[in-house]
C-alpha cells in the first residue's frame, strides 16, 4: 500500500494535489508563524531532510509523485506530526491511498515516486 498526504492547492508540474512538503515549506516562509511554532516546523523537516533519501542527482521528477510506502512507519509516524502543524493553520490535508502503482521509476525504504497512470490501482482518500 501507498500513502499520500496532499493539501487541496494543485500543483503546477503534476497537475494533481499539492504534497504537504511544499505546503510545509511555503508556510515556513510565509511568515506567519510564531518564533515556536516556526521552530517546531523546522525540527520536523529537518527530521526528513535528515532521514529521507533524496533521488540521484540524475532523477528529474517532472510530473512525478512521491508516495509513502506503508511499512515506513518512522516516516509515516513523522509525517503526521506535519500533518498537525498544517492543520492547526488552516490546511485541509487529506491522505490518499493506493494498493498498486503502475509507473514507479524511483524507490527507497521510505517513499516511491511514479507518474500518474491508467494503471494505477483505485485511489482512495480520507481525512
Amino acid at each position: 500500500m501507498y500513502l499520500r498526504f496532499v493539501v487541496t492547492s494543485i500543483d503546477e508540474d503534476s497537475h494533481k494535489q499539492q504534497g504537504v512538503f511544499i505546503a510545509a515549506y511555503e508556510l515556513l516562509d510565509s511568515g506567519s508563524l510564531s518564533k515556536e511554532e516556526w521552530a517546531e516546523l523546522r525540527e520536523v523537516l529537518d527530521w526528513f531532510r535528515k532521514h529521507l533519501p533524496t533521488p540521484p542527482e540524475s532523477f528529474v521528477a517532472g510530473r512525478a509523485i512521491f508516495w509513502f510506502r506503508s511499512e515506513a512507519k518512522d516516516g509515516i509516524q513523522r509525517i503526521w506530526e506535519l500533518v498537525e502543524i498544517l492543520r492547526r493553520h488552516g490546511q485541509q490535508v487529506e491522505v490518499l491511498k493506493c494498493r498498486r502503482l503502475g509507473n514507479i521509476f524511483y524507490y527507497d525504504a521510505y517513499q516511491v515516486a511514479a507518474y500518474p497512470s491508467n494503471l494505477d490501482g483505485r485511489i482512495t482518500s480520507n481525512a
